[in-house]
């Protein structure tokens, strides 16, 4: 398996608007094949979010991404966060 994770932080008062961004890439990674789980995380007493995706395969995984491109975007980021988001590829053990 393996699990991608994405981690940015919320410009002040925008921190609904990034968990609802990730909340909504989440639904859109669920229906993809081979997902297995998709949590959508806010650090407490931080503007931090991590969306944390696991899917069966390096190859459902990078599919879905590519599908899943154009939800993310709808949301435009640039105006939620305020430095690009981190992503990191991970395999599950």
């Amino acid at each position: 398996m393996i699990c991608g994770m994405a981690t940015s932080r919320a410009k002040p008062g925008k921190e609904e608007a990034l968990v609802a961004a990730a909340q909504d890439h989440a639904r859109a990674l669920r229906e993809q094949p081979g997902c297995v789980a998709t949590y959508v995380l806010f650090e407490r007493g931080s503007s931090t979010q991590v969306s944390i995706s696991i899917f069966e395969s390096e190859a459902t995984f990078t599919r879905a991404v590519d599908v899943t491109r154009p939800v993310i975007a709808k949301h435009d980021l640039g105006s939620l966060v305020e430095t690009p988001p981190t992503f990191g590829v991970f395999d599950v053990r």
